[in-house]
């Protein structure tokens, strides 16, 4: 990418820029004033569909754009197989959802946030290759505070409405379900890891360790009080993943990860298990026997996936359209948006042929990765990404708009700079 963005930026824009994104969560519960047990038809519609992350890129995207980024020449430095692979996905995508697809309502903003979120993803790696290490430590830290600041309110709303029975499930401030706060949790675990790299030289313990590892603890706990399966997998397997390329560095990664993990367990196994998905016998599938249907150990993801993969089966070469699986999926689903796993969803939306193209235009992004790591903010991305991979198969995270732009924020986060900044990666 030839795009020459500004190293040296002011302090307070800095960290606007990271507050927009890291505190993402808490824009999500205040854009719609999430505080009531009775919401409105406005409020519904614009938590459904996440309007707060698209609004977020876009500010972010006119800070940076100040900064000297130009989107138009982002787009023309992208290798020319990329551009065509991304024009014909855009193109299939269009196509089969105005024309075949029933809600083109919901297509229309499927594709605008993509598209949103694709500039997105250009100016990150723009900013991460031309530098801009504070800048990502920055975010980093901020989506750390943002998953504290989202606990904080999560405790208000709970004082606030006092939830009974399924309210525990689906009154839940700024998503539609408790399940989906494990988004939130797993980048708070990322951002941990972020932190324990950027105060490791320090001499004082307490600072060194402390927000590490009780950020840690707050965010497998979010993860585990739910009884979320999928974030509690993705934390694993990013950390796992981390910790193998963290050479000279795993020691610390193991005690981290070990006092965050006792820490989470002893404080959640102490709180109260509102419902029967709840707790951490609810987070391993251990209380599956007595959870109620469609919540045992897979959800009922098995049958849903089979159904699914007979849809795909009818049409598997372009799909059924971008945001029509509510409409067009197995029946069973009763108006799921998604099947809880990226390669269907992918593949459902736009066929093999899309399912290729995406991965073409993936590929890309990761060719500007940086080989060896080392333990610099590049191994949170690298980590942060398996992490969601494995989340998304799971769960379909990335359906959702604020896995996606942590998704981004991990690729660009693993980008090498074109020149070598002063230091470590920090």
């Amino acid at each position: 990418m030839g795009v020459t963005i500004e190293t040296e930026w002011p302090r307070l824009m800095r960290l606007t820029a990271a507050a927009l994104i890291g505190c993402a969560p808490v824009w999500m519960v205040l854009l719609v004033w999430d505080f009531t047990d009775q919401r409105s038809a406005w409020q519904i519609f614009v938590r459904s569909n996440s309007f707060a992350i698209p609004l977020i890129e876009l500010a972010f995207l006119l800070i940076v754009m100040a900064r000297g980024f130009s989107p138009v020449q982002a787009i023309s430095d992208l290798p020319k197989l990329t551009k065509i692979a991304a024009l014909a996905w855009l193109t299939i995508a269009a196509t089969i959802s105005f024309r075949t697809g029933s809600d083109h309502l919901a297509a229309l903003i499927g594709l605008m946030k993509l598209f949103i979120a694709s500039l997105f993803l250009l100016a990150l790696v723009a900013l991460r290759r031309n530098g801009n290490g504070r800048l990502f430590s920055n975010i980093w830290f901020g989506v750390g505070c943002g998953t504290v600041i989202y606990a904080a309110l999560w405790l208000v709303h709970i004082a606030i409405t006092t939830p009974t029975g399924e309210e525990w499930v689906i009154l839940v401030p700024g998503v539609n379900n408790v399940r989906h706060i494990g988004h939130f949790a797993f980048s708070g675990f990322f951002a941990a890891i972020a932190c324990l790299i950027l105060l490791r030289d320090n001499n004082n313990l307490l600072v060194r360790w402390g927000p590490p590892v009780l950020l840690a603890a707050l965010s497998m706990g979010l993860a585990l009080w739910p009884g979320s399966r999928g974030p509690t997998l993705a934390i694993a397997a990013g950390m796992a993943v981390i910790w193998l390329l963290g050479s000279g560095f795993r020691r610390q990664l193991g005690l981290f990860f070990g006092a965050s993990l006792i820490l989470s367990l002893g404080v959640v196994a102490l709180l109260p298990v509102p419902h029967p998905i709840y707790g951490i016998f609810g987070a391993t599938g251990v209380a599956d026997v007595e959870a109620p249907a469609g919540h045992d150990a897979s959800s009922g993801r098995n049958e849903l996936w089979r159904q699914t993969f007979e849809k795909i089966e009818e049409r598997p070469w372009l799909g059924w359209g971008v945001e029509q699986f509510s409409a067009f999926g197995p029946k069973d689903s009763l108006g799921t948006r998604h099947p809880h796993n990226f390669l269907l969803q992918i593949s459902f939306s736009g066929g093999l042929v899309s399912a290729l193209l995406a991965l073409l235009i993936m590929c890309s992004a990761l060719r500007y990765w940086r080989w060896p790591h080392g333990y610099g903010i590049g191994l949170v991305g690298i980590g942060g990404f398996v992490g969601i991979i494995v989340y998304s198969m799971y769960d379909g995270a990335l359906f959702f708009s604020y896995p996606i732009m942590i998704f981004l924020l991990a690729i660009a986060s693993a980008v090498k700079p074109l020149e070598k900044q002063p230091g470590r990666d920090r």
